[in-house]
């Protein structure tokens, strides 16, 4: 989410939709630039499943109520 975001508004990407997403992609025109809207959304999403994958705890040390 925050790392999408701050990437989205270092690179200057434009959005002229109210809404995100890939599905915006299929509107000609209405992201610039598209490749690093994309590499946005990429790299956001790998640090986004690499932080939850190593702050997550294991199952074993769960306590089950």
């Amino acid at each position: 989410g925050a790392t999408t975001g701050a990437i989205s508004m270092a690179i200057g990407a434009k959005l002229m939709a109210p809404h995100g997403g890939l599905f915006v992609l299929l509107i000609p025109g209405a992201i610039t630039p598209v490749i690093g809207y994309l590499m946005a959304i990429i790299i956001g999403t790998a640090i986004a499943g690499l932080s939850y994958a190593v702050l997550k705890r294991p199952e074993e040390q769960l306590v089950k109520a």
